[in-house]
């Protein structure tokens, strides 16, 4: 079936009449929405970023509009809802006719179970099975999910495709484990921007992802595709472009066999995480940087020796 036939079947499957009653939404996390202030930036052609900053956190979100509607990149908690619609509607309203989720965290599928019924979700095949089963991931007290029906992606992909919207060629990427199990990495092939969802997350900001050899590789893919003229876009924090990139990359392949030669010589995540970063990146940071490193580097630690299933 091609892409065309694909999208008319979830626009169908999508609609209110396909699914049971509506589930009570899941929600995670402490964000405290009445305090957000979203910030509206034109980029290029007709993407624009949304800004929502709260005191907790700061999202992101790529708008790319149509003549006859949206599609959205991610979408924060649903309690952040009004204020984006608000800004859509500012743009024009239209209905979002396309939503990608770049992995299924809360912080951005929260926008599924909103604009399900009407939009298709697009995701790599793993959120599609993150989504409609219990999760249980390290870093939550309580299990997550599962997510109503509605919610989860119509259509999913296993390592790529294509979409055509807008008179924009977008390409979503899924090139194995990284920050999840299941993350898309969004090309806007005309606009000449890289999206990336939580995989990177910007210039001198320290990824602690599941997989930080996945990380690696992806960094690797994402870099021999792009350009120093691309942006580069994070699901958190300020844009960034090729060169901040590469530092990280470069650091990151410093660091993963400096991380297992330690391992191999009987040193515990204790001892690494106050040996600090290894050879030239010893001051990265300064002083104000020594949490995120000692975090960074039992990361890698764990990800070289007991890697979690479930992020």
């Amino acid at each position: 079936m091609n892409l065309r036939a694909l999208i008319f079947a979830a626009l169908f499957l999508a609609s209110p009449l396909a699914f049971a009653p509506r589930a009570r939404a899941f929600q995670v996390g402490t964000t405290d929405f009445s305090k957000l202030e979203l910030k509206t930036i034109p980029l290029r052609a007709n993407v624009t970023e949304f800004d929502l900053r709260t005191p907790q956190d700061r999202e992101n979100i790529v708008v790319l509009s149509g003549a006859d509607g949206y599609l959205l990149v991610d979408h924060p908690e649903p309690a952040s809802h009004p204020a984006i619609q608000q800004a859509l509607d500012a743009l024009g309203k239209k209905p979002v006719r396309f939503l990608i989720n770049t992995h299924w965290h809360y912080d951005h599928v929260g926008g599924n179970e909103i604009y399900g019924p009407e939009s298709v979700i697009i995701a790599q095949e793993n959120v599609r099975a993150r989504l409609s089963t219990p999760q249980k991931p390290f870093w939550s007290p309580v299990v997550i999910g599962p997510y109503p029906e509605r919610a989860w992606p119509a259509i999913t992909y296993r390592d790529t495709m294509a979409l055509h919207f807008a008179g924009e060629d977008i390409e979503l990427d899924h090139y194995g484990p990284s920050h999840t199990d299941g993350d898309s990495i969004v090309y806007l092939a005309r606009a000449n921007m890289v999206l990336m969802g939580d995989v990177y997350i910007g210039k001198g900001r320290l990824p602690v992802n599941l997989d930080m050899d996945g990380e690696a590789a992806t960094l690797h893919a994402v870099l021999a595709r792009i350009n120093d003229a691309t942006i580069v876009i994070s699901g958190h924090g300020d844009n960034s472009g090729r060169r901040d990139m590469a530092e990280m990359s470069a650091l990151l392949d410093d660091t993963l066999p400096y991380v297992r030669r330690q391992i191999a010589a009987g040193k515990s995540s204790e001892e690494v995480q106050a040996a600090g970063l290894p050879g030239q990146w010893a001051s990265w940071g300064g002083a104000a940087a020594q949490a995120e490193i000692r975090e960074f580097l039992k990361t890698i630690y764990l990800s070289c020796t007991a890697k979690p299933q479930n992020q």
